[in-house]
């Protein structure tokens, strides 16, 4: 592959993923309030947006060269697009209910102790999130393969910065609202 191609089609998207990343500090920044009404959720919000970021940029990742082998010419109708889509979703449902569990054996080292109503408010949150941003994602991913396909543009430039970066945005939009609503209903 051309270099020139390379650096023409991935320093915009860098250039946005910079903005983004700051984004998601503001909105992280934002939550302040968030971690006062659910005490130990700092501790999960990490493994959150890692798990968003790695999973999601994987997908497209795979999609890419899907495409590259022809392998997604039926659009959403591929086996290959369904099967990506299918197990991402159940990934991320996964990792978000053995987050908490890890969440609680870390607590231990933690300067409070956790009770087991406020695991259970980390555990529907991380659940709610990670499905949610599990299904917003995934067809995220496919979306973005496909429009870099449309406009000519090598998927595997494009896809792993830019899904990891709006996975993290998504990830802290999705995860500051249930925490909102589920910490304010069960605390």
């Amino acid at each position: 592959m051309d270099k020139i191609r390379v650096m023409k089609e991935s320093l915009p998207f860098l250039f946005l993923c910079a903005v983004g990343g700051a984004i998601a500090g503001f909105v992280l920044g934002s939550m302040e309030h968030i971690f006062e009404l659910v005490p130990g959720l700092i501790v999960l919000v990490p493994a959150m947006i890692d798990m968003r970021g790695n999973i999601s940029s994987t997908m497209g990742s795979r999609l890419g060269s899907a495409h590259h082998l022809g392998l997604v010419d039926k659009g959403i109708k591929s086996p290959v697009v369904r099967e990506n889509i299918i197990s991402t979703i159940s990934l991320s449902a996964f990792v978000a209910t053995i987050l908490p569990i890890l969440y609680f054996g870390t607590s231990f080292f933690l300067p409070y102790t956790v009770q087991l109503h406020g695991l259970l408010v980390i555990y529907l949150i991380s659940v709610l999130t990670g499905l949610t941003t599990g299904v917003l994602l995934s067809f995220i991913s496919y979306f973005a393969v496909i429009l870099s396909i449309k406009y000519n543009l090598d998927p595997d430039n494009l896809s792993g910065p830019a899904l990891t970066t709006i996975g993290d945005v998504i990830t802290l939009l999705v995860l500051f609202f249930y925490a909102f609503i589920v910490g304010g209903v069960l605390l």
